[in-house]
């Protein structure tokens, strides 16, 4: 094997630990309300913070930050390789030439998948229709990590998030350069 195949098996390696295999239901935010955001994120989150303080303050940032990481999230750019796919949920009348910024490893089945696992909040996105699986024919630089839970008050709902995601490094211009659309599909 070339060492630009292990470099690439190497990544594709540590890329597949960040993939979500099927979403979970949390059992402790299960018997909670779905109106209840707080209450549903508290069930899930709280254990993760010393005590309650530190606990409501990561809510409160996380209603006024809007960051799609977890909190514990450091980021660290890394080139994606030639033939690495991804998909990419999109709103109607977005083209596949406009791809935003994040995408996922993960295989996307529905619309509710999108807002709950990948935790896209309606004022992100108000409507998704589609998704597209792109492939990167130019080394990608970008952030690869999981995707952090989210409060959408839209709803009002808590968004479990967990599932796998990817932040393109490049200026929206440039995203295309680096990509080709392998295909598009409908989804509800």
């Amino acid at each position: 094997m070339s060492l630009s195949k292990s470099l690439l098996a190497m990544l594709l390696f540590s890329l597949a630990s960040c993939a979500t295999p099927a979403p979970q239901a949390e059992p402790a935010a299960a018997s909670v309300p779905r109106h209840d955001p707080h209450a549903a994120w508290w069930a899930a989150q709280r254990w993760r913070y010393a005590d309650d303080a530190a606990a409501q303050g990561a809510y409160q940032r996380l209603l006024t930050q809007q960051s799609a990481w977890p909190e514990w999230h450091q980021a660290q750019v890394i080139a994606l390789p030639v033939g690495l796919r991804f998909q990419m949920a999109l709103s109607p009348g977005q083209g596949t030439d406009r791809p935003g910024a994040f995408g996922t490893f993960d295989r996307i089945p529905d619309v509710a998948w999108v807002r709950r696992v990948l935790a896209v909040k309606v004022a992100w996105k108000p409507a998704i229709d589609r998704v597209v699986t792109y492939e990167i024919t130019d080394p990608l630089p970008a952030d690869t990590g999981t995707v952090g839970p989210q409060i959408d008050a839209d709803g009002p709902s808590y968004l479990v998030g967990g599932g796998s995601q990817l932040e393109m490094k490049v200026p929206a211009a440039e995203r295309l350069r680096h990509l080709k659309v392998v295909e598009v599909r409908e989804i509800r």
